[in-house]
């Protein structure tokens, strides 16, 4: 029997499990596979932002340097010892004292900070890991997987991760990527596995690894010559099932549905996708192997998809359709609840997170009713839609269910541009969602961008009034920019968004996923950038300075709501008792 093991990798926030590994292992366990799953993310969290890890690298790594830049044996003897305990709070009910909390925060928010000089020029944060070197070019990323001198997963991975690995080797290795803060750390991973364990089978997946099978099949290298075997585009279910059935019978794999794979004259294969599992058919997540109570939060959140794809799918600017098969699909939400509630039991876990791209108001109605049934205190949040349907007696009932914070994605609230981007949204009905939702108890997030392409100084002005008018019942938001992505509708469709050029060495590199762009008007990349910081200054003369101008997690607001409530939420002002850089 062919022995697996699926891998999250740094870089992503560590306070609760990413879908993909408990989603697959649930899955490929009720097929008889064995199966093991990583999340050497929060291993990486846990262990590399401590004191003795910390102190290593700093002792030992351009010493010189960092002498330049901080009195090292005052951090050594002060600072780091602060670090493990910043972390024992956030798994302890002092999460939920604000100032402790922000305090704990800050000390992590430094500890990353000295991560970067061991491994100059690189930068490190707690959102990301960035190297000098293009995460867009394939060549770009072999230059930076080799990089003993700025890459700190390389360290890690030496001292850790393939000690750990060798206890119990796998034959076949699975690396789920999500995002591009993930890339340098998964493909880091690979290919010091293929040095080490040749034989070894190394596959790649992921929503943004689906976005590269057709760049894999044009320029092989140093893909499959440095990092992988294969790669699965799409949902993962059926070819990771395939491929692990075709190493047992020792066959080639052109029967195995969505798989890139190399054959053995070196030429590149993009398998046919199939159908995709039935979600009706699909077991629950299965989180046995991953330490739940060792997450940066006193209490788990477990994630959960009640559909997939997006029943909307017109918005002109979203590639999230790349990584699932060409149709949404539900789970019975009656379904949906016993699996809610035997995670309940099994776990001990109380709140619930869906990740699904929106989940209808009738869903959650049907999901509510049959909660309800069940008599089981479980929270949870959703993604969902400003539509009409979220009327009061929806509202009333899905909060009585247990829905505790809704995310919209609001975008804009100019009539041109909510047009232009195919958002299908209305003002005035946004306008009357807030209204139902905040009646209800229902707290709620709104997501917006400045700069979609030919949105004018004025147009963007509109949103802002819009948020103006309706701060009271618009509880808390998330704000951005515009980025041209190559794998949305508008890029296909440039000319009619007047986007009049798109930058050369964008278009050139095989793994690139932003482009940047010019247009003949409305505003630029740059005005749009500078426009957004106005804006979330602005935030805070419009809103004070509560939570989420402090701490935008989404995890983070999720717990505090579900332990201090909506109305504290709302009311609660970190003005004069931190300093904070607002971001967002």
């Amino acid at each position: 029997m062919v022995k697996t093991l699926l891998v999250f990798p740094p870089f992503w926030e560590p306070s609760q499990p990413y879908l993909s590994l408990p989603a697959l292992t649930a899955w490929l366990r009720q097929q008889g596979c064995e199966v093991r799953q990583w999340d050497l993310n929060l291993e990486f969290h846990d262990r590399v932002i401590s004191q003795v890890w910390l102190e290593r690298l700093l002792l030992t790594r351009n010493t010189e340097q960092v002498r330049q830049v901080l009195p090292l044996e005052a951090v050594v003897r002060d600072f780091l010892p602060q670090v493990d305990a910043a972390k024992d709070l956030l798994r302890s009910p002092q999460y939920y004292e604000p100032l402790a909390f922000v305090e704990a925060k800050a000390v992590l928010e430094k500890a990353y900070q000295l991560l970067s000089l061991p491994f100059a020029p690189s930068q490190c944060s707690k959102r990301a890991i960035l190297l000098p070197y293009r995460e867009s070019s394939s060549d770009e990323l072999a230059k930076a997987t080799a990089d003993k001198a700025s890459n700190p997963f390389l360290d890690f991975y030496q001292h850790y991760a393939l000690p750990e690995l060798e206890k119990n080797l796998p034959d076949l290795v699975g690396i789920s990527i999500a995002d591009t803060t993930q890339l340098v750390a998964g493909l880091t991973l690979a290919r010091m596995l293929r040095e080490r364990w040749p034989q070894l089978h190394i596959t790649f997946g992921g929503a943004l690894f689906s976005k590269f099978a057709a760049a894999l099949v044009e320029k092989p290298n140093p893909g499959f010559e440095l990092f992988f075997h294969s790669m699965v585009s799409g949902e993962g279910e059926l070819p990771l099932l395939g491929l692990i059935r075709a190493l047992e019978n020792q066959s080639d794999f052109a029967s195995v549905p969505g798989l890139v794979w190399r054959d053995q004259q070196g030429q590149v294969h993009r398998n046919e996708p199939g159908l995709p599992v039935p979600m009706n058919e699909l077991p629950p997540p299965d989180f046995e192997g991953l330490p739940l109570d060792r997450y940066w939060v006193p209490e788990p959140i477990l994630p959960l998809l009640g559909s997939k794809d997006c029943y909307w799918k017109d918005c002109s600017f979203c590639d999230h359709y790349v990584s699932y098969a060409p149709r949404y699909r539900l789970r019975k939400p009656a379904l949906m609840a016993q699996d809610m509630v035997l995670l309940a039991q099994k776990y001990g876990v109380r709140r619930f997170s869906f990740g699904d791209e929106t989940l209808s108001p009738n869903y959650a109605r049907q999901l509510s009713q049959s909660l309800l049934a069940q008599n089981l205190d479980l929270k949870w949040s959703i993604l969902s839609r400003l539509q009409k349907e979220f009327d009061p007696e929806t509202c009333e009932l899905i909060a009585q269910g247990g829905c505790q914070f809704i995310m919209y994605g609001l975008e804009s609230a100019h009539p041109r541009v909510i047009e232009l981007m195919a958002k299908g949204t209305d003002p005035e009905i946004a306008v009357q969602v807030y209204r139902n939702t905040d009646a209800a108890g229902i707290y709620n997030y709104s997501f917006i961008f400045f700069g979609f392409p030919t949105e004018t100084r004025a147009e963007a002005e509109t949103t802002v009034r819009f948020v103006e008018q309706n701060h009271s019942i618009m509880h808390s938001l998330g704000a951005g920019y515009f980025f041209l992505q190559k794998f949305a509708p508008i890029f296909k469709n440039r000319e009619k968004f007047g986007i009049t050029m798109v930058h050369d060495q964008d278009l050139q590199d095989d793994w690139s996923i932003s482009v940047r762009y010019e247009t003949l008007e409305g505003l630029s990349q740059e005005e749009a950038s500078e426009f957004h910081q106005a804006f979330m200054r602005y935030l805070k003369t419009l809103y004070g300075q509560p939570l989420w101008l402090v701490d935008n997690s989404r995890s983070t607001l999720f717990h505090y709501l579900c332990h201090h409530g909506k109305a504290w939420m709302q009311n609660y002002d970190f003005t004069g008792q931190v300093e904070v850089q607002v971001s967002s």
